[in-house]
């Protein structure tokens, strides 16, 4: 699934919903204690910029953990900016939330 394909599913809230407790999900498999802030419009970009400020605490403390987070998370590794995804960790939220909510696009469209 391209960027383009993608795109719509940015703006639906439903899909975002999912693509926030799938992320949740997966950092929680790592042990990280992720929440999003509720009272904030259900938005794309402001997932990133909250999980933008979660990376950066996760950089400052353990970024090998982080490294393992994203390769179990399955985030293409060219994608990510350099050293594990801390050079750019807005870029990183990024990339991390597009992945998941392709997961959950595809669970939804393919498997129901």
């Amino acid at each position: 699934m391209d960027s383009t394909e993608l795109e719509k599913y940015r703006y639906d809230l439903a899909f975002l919903r999912m693509m926030a407790d799938q992320t949740i999900k997966d950092f929680d498999r790592f042990n990280y204690d992720l929440q999003f802030n509720e009272q904030l419009p259900v938005n794309f970009y402001n997932y990133v910029d909250q999980l933008c400020d979660f990376i950066k605490v996760c950089c400052k403390t353990d970024s090998n953990r982080l490294s393992s987070l994203l390769y179990g998370i399955d985030v293409p590794e060219h994608l990510l900016p350099p050293r594990s995804g801390c050079a750019d960790p807005k870029r990183t939220a990024e990339v991390i939330l597009q992945r998941e909510l392709i997961k959950v696009v595809m669970r939804k469209l393919y498997i129901g």
